[in-house]
């Protein structure tokens, strides 16, 4: 099963502070629960409300997966973007973060875990009152991850998607991320890099 190994090194040499979690390069879901193939980004949010004094309250649960009475082992994501900004690199191989997914843009239907690469932003959206959105700095930050991780991986701006687009089971995240907007402004990154 392939691995993203160089997804640090390209998100660093994007101009975005990385901080690498132990073990990421080998953070996989099993090799029985499908492939790793990727072609697209895929946006989420963690619906976990950060804080100035925790940024990134969800980082130990994308890491290791959540319990309760809705258990989905982990890892979550590959790359988390806390309150400040920083990109948490998580995963290099499959993450449990897209289920099942909907045709979207140039994507196909299919196995989402397969052909995504997931980021997750950390707001809370609407889980608390009052709603908690994303930071402008989140949102450039994961503008520019997603415009280096589809360039990587040999793709346009299309094939950013918001879980809400692909999702079988009513999804809204990113919540109040207008995704037009987001996609233009990866395009224009994608033209001012070069990438």
């Amino acid at each position: 099963m392939a691995r993203i190994l160089w997804l640090a090194d390209s998100l660093r040499s994007a101009g975005l502070t990385v901080r690498e979690t132990s073990g990421w390069e080998t953070r996989e879901r099993p090799a029985s629960t499908g492939g790793f193939a990727p072609e697209g980004v895929l946006l989420h949010h963690t619906a976990a409300y950060a804080t100035s004094s925790d940024p990134h309250p969800s980082l130990d649960t994308v890491i290791q997966g959540r319990g309760g009475s809705d258990p989905l082992p982990g890892p979550l994501c590959h790359v988390l973007i806390d309150r400040n900004s920083v990109c948490w690199v998580v995963a290099a191989g499959r993450a449990n973060h897209a289920g099942s997914a909907v045709a979207s843009g140039p994507m196909p239907a299919g196995d989402g875990n397969e052909m995504y690469v997931g980021i997750e932003v950390e707001y809370a959206a609407t889980n608390h009152v009052p709603t908690q959105y994303a930071t402008s700095g989140q949102k450039s930050t994961a503008i520019v991850a997603a415009a280096r991780i589809v360039s990587r991986l040999g793709h346009g701006y299309r094939y950013v998607r918001a879980h809400k687009e692909t999702s079988t089971t009513g999804k809204i995240d990113p919540y109040n991320w207008d995704m037009t907007d987001i996609r233009e402004s990866v395009r224009q990154c994608l033209e001012r890099t070069g990438w």
